[in-house]
């Protein structure tokens, strides 16, 4: 049982990353939205 949890751990981390990784290059470039706002206020 301790292996599983020693190897499993990483590779869950690993599909996790690569499906937000995926999840990400898909899903915002099609919402049109930045994490950063557009307005004039971050400058100021």
């Amino acid at each position: 049982m301790f292996w599983v949890v020693l190897f499993g751990l990483p590779i869950a981390a690993i599909g996790v990353i690569v499906a937000l990784a995926a999840y990400q290059a898909s899903g915002v470039q099609q919402d049109g939205r930045d994490d950063a706002p557009d307005d004039d206020s971050s400058t100021g």
